[in-house]
Order: C-alpha cells, then sequence, then structure tokens
C-alpha cells in the first residue's frame, strides 16, 4: 500500500499554445510549475514537459518510459487532454479552471471567471462553489489569444512589449471588424495612414474586450482574471476592470494567484481529490 505521505499529484494543461506542469504534494502545495511551447506530436511533447531536465522531479520511472511511478497521478485538462494516453484521469477546462481558482482564493460570494485562451474565451459564473452556467466562444479567433498574436506578428510588436505601447495611446480608436483576417487588413490600412502602433495596440485590446463582453451578461460582484493571456498583457486587465465597474460600480476584479497555471493547479486537485 502506498504511503500517502509520499504522493504527488501532476496536473498538465495542454493549450493550444503552451502546455502547463503543475505538481502537488498530498497537502496541496505547489511543488513545481513548468511550461513550454505547445509542439506536435502532442504527447511526446507533453510528456516532454512533466519529466522535465535530467534530475528534475518527473513522474515517470526512467527517462523515455511511460511507467509512472507508485504513488504519483497524472491528470490531463486543456484542448489536448485526449492525446496524454498516460494521464490517469482527465476533465474539461472549465471545471479544472474552476477548481483552480476555488482553491486559490477564499471567496464567500458569487463569482465569474474569464479565462481567454489561445483559441477560446470562457466566461464562468460560479455561485455556492459550483459552476452555475458557463459559455465558450469557439467561432472565431476574436476575443482570444490567436487574435493578439497574429496582429501583433503583422504589427511586427512583441507580445512582452504590447502593454506599454498600448499605455502610451493618445486616442481611444477602434478596429471595426473582429474577424482576424480582416483586421489584419484593417491594420495595414491604418498603419499606411499613418497611425501610431500605440493606437492600433489600444484598438486592438477594445476588441478583444468586446468580444468577450458580448458573450454574455456578467451578474456577479467580482470577476477573477485566469489562463496566460490575461496574466502577459496586464492593460487587457486593466481595460476590462474598466469596462465591468462601469457597468457595475461594485465590482471587483482579481487576477488569480498563478493564473497562467489554474487549470494545470485544477487538475491536480482534482487528482488529489478522487
Amino acid at each position: 500500500m502506498t504511503d500517502n505521505s509520499n504522493r504527488i499529484f501532476w496536473g498538465v494543461d495542454c493549450g493550444s499554445s503552451e502546455i502547463k506542469v503543475v505538481a502537488l504534494d498530498p497537502a496541496g502545495k505547489l511543488l513545481l510549475k513548468r511550461k513550454q511551447k505547445t509542439l506536435f506530436p502532442l504527447r511526446d511533447h507533453v510528456h516532454h514537459a512533466l519529466a522535465g531536465e535530467d534530475g528534475d522531479l518527473s513522474p515517470f520511472e526512467a527517462i523515455g518510459s511511460d511507467v509512472i511511478k507508485p504513488g504519483h497521478k497524472i491528470v490531463a485538462t486543456g484542448y489536448g487532454r485526449k492525446y496524454v494516453s498516460f494521464a490517469d484521469d482527465a476533465l474539461t477546462e472549465i471545471k479544472a479552471h474552476f477548481i483552480g481558482v476555488e482553491q486559490q482564493l477564499d471567496l464567500k460570494k458569487a463569482y465569474s471567471i474569464i479565462d481567454i485562451g489561445g483559441q477560446d474565451s470562457k466566461i464562468i459564473a460560479i455561485d455556492h462553489s459550483k459552476v452555475d452556467q458557463f459559455i465558450i466562444n469557439r467561432k472565431c479567433a476574436a476575443g482570444t489569444g490567436a487574435y493578439i498574436e497574429e496582429l501583433g506578428h503583422r504589427l511586427e510588436v512583441s507580445l512582452a512589449d504590447m502593454t506599454a505601447l498600448a499605455r502610451n495611446n493618445d486616442k481611444k480608436l477602434s478596429l471595426n471588424s473582429f474577424c482576424t483576417v480582416f483586421s489584419g487588413q484593417e491594420v495595414i490600412k491604418v498603419l499606411m495612414n499613418g497611425e501610431r502602433v500605440e493606437n492600433i495596440i489600444y484598438a486592438l485590446y477594445s476588441s478583444v474586450v468586446k468580444r468577450v463582453m458580448e458573450m454574455t451578461a456578467i451578474t456577479t460582484d467580482i470577476v477573477i482574471f485566469s489562463g496566460g493571456v490575461l496574466t502577459f498583457h496586464p492593460k487587457l486587465v486593466e481595460m476590462f476592470t474598466e469596462k465591468l465597474t462601469e457597468i457595475n460600480p461594485e465590482m471587483e476584479t482579481i487576477l488569480a494567484p498563478n493564473a497562467q497555471y489554474c487549470g494545470a493547479i485544477g487538475a491536480a486537485i482534482y487528482g488529489k481529490t478522487t
């Protein structure tokens, strides 16, 4: 029988842009978190992300092996979760982000989670520590990380520089199109007309906020931001907060602890409790 004190619970979030991995001890303490770019074949790169480098904590018996060490448990989430054949279990992104947020924040009131992923965006309403309802945008790239990344590429601006540039805008410019293809054409046109890059990036962020806010009405007084996109675009968080407080002056917004890893943390906690 395995000594429960030596158990390690692994969560792996197979996102469209990055693979995120965490390990928890039986008390729920975060032992490690690491990430790498999502590449294919997906299964092999998820395996590498879990195994780490030589000498790192790993759930596998040996390098290149799929045999999981006694006392280790792996749970997968994210769009690629079904391709992780060596995982012990899997759960949806909705449930994973909910558990990851719920366990890190002691929230007594109803709240909503906004998670912007690489290929979709989600709004999850939580009431009495349960998922009340949720909505996912998968119809187009608008309002997702892919939308930001593609237009950043067209502008030849790194993602790391976007927030600083957007904060230096001198005009509240709007992009009329929500489609990535047509927005790209629109960006080229406004650039040719001499528009400042700072104003275009501000407009890009505005488009993301508008698209996500149109998904559904947010009726809670607390909104939690989760995921990598909102972690690495602080200006986007500020603009969401501004819009949300315009609608509801009582609104409180919080960037979740370990926001990029919330899905992986939720998966690991799920493994610990099942």
